[in-house]
């Protein structure tokens, strides 16, 4: 028994609407980066890797609809635009993860100075 040729396209469609909702929630996670470090001038990329993946997720929404509608040709663009706007984010978010002061920060070992002394001893 073999598969009717339209569960290998349903299957790509699931997969780019799995891509759209992916990109909706990193790109969520790029905005609360901004804004919690204060939309200073350093926060214009990660707002625009944002607005890159809302891009990557109407983009997979509009792929996931013409696979539906049985246009499975032409996919090759969207893939390649998708790739590169994916890749692109990455290097944001690994420049973003290697130069954010507040990381370091949050990875700093204290100093005997600052480590609270234990008193009392009672439970």
């Amino acid at each position: 028994m073999t598969a009717p040729p339209a569960y290998p396209a349903e299957r790509t469609a699931l997969a780019w609407r799995r891509t759209a909702i992916a990109a909706m929630g990193t790109g969520v996670l790029f905005v609360n980066h901004a804004a919690t470090s204060g939309w200073h001038p350093a926060a214009i990329a990660p707002a625009l890797s944002a607005v890159g993946l809302m891009f990557v997720a109407g983009l997979s929404f509009l792929r996931n609809n013409s696979l539906h509608h049985g246009h499975w040709a032409h996919g090759s663009r969207v893939i390649a635009i998708a790739t590169v706007a994916v890749l692109v984010v990455c290097g944001v978010a690994l420049v973003i993860g290697l130069t954010d002061p507040g990381k370091q920060q949050a990875f700093s070992i204290p100093s005997t100075s600052e480590i609270p002394a234990v008193t009392g001893g009672g439970q």
